[in-house]
């Protein structure tokens, strides 16, 4: 059977890709990551997550538009094999790791 990272098919075309993190975490650390709100421009963003063991999270940016044009939105869970946990404020993302010691390193893709 194939795990969720080996089926999921990744955009043909990657027009950037933005190292955010590498990091070893102790089980239930976080830390907070800055990105500028401009790097999150249309829905094609993904926050990709991966351990050293192969397993990974993916994340996709869902833009809201609300008034005055102030550009929001979230990451949205497509897969979770980490137990990982993303939230998104304002100019920072808090990554939350699940219940096991492992090394973390997370990259932002458009």
């Amino acid at each position: 059977m194939k795990t969720s990272a080996e089926t999921f098919e990744y955009p043909s075309e990657q027009k950037k890709v933005n190292n955010l993190l590498s990091k070893s975490f102790a089980p239930y650390e976080s830390t907070v990551i800055n990105i500028e709100i401009s790097d999150l421009k249309n829905d094609s963003e993904v926050l990709t997550i991966k351990n050293d063991k192969g397993q990974l999270a993916l994340f996709s940016w869902q833009q809201n538009l609300v008034r005055k044009h102030i550009e929001k939105g979230y990451f949205k869970e497509v897969m979770n094999d980490l137990g990982v946990t993303v939230h998104h404020t304002e100019n920072s993302l808090t990554l939350i790791n699940g219940g096991a010691q492992q090394f973390l390193t997370a990259d932002l893709k458009g």
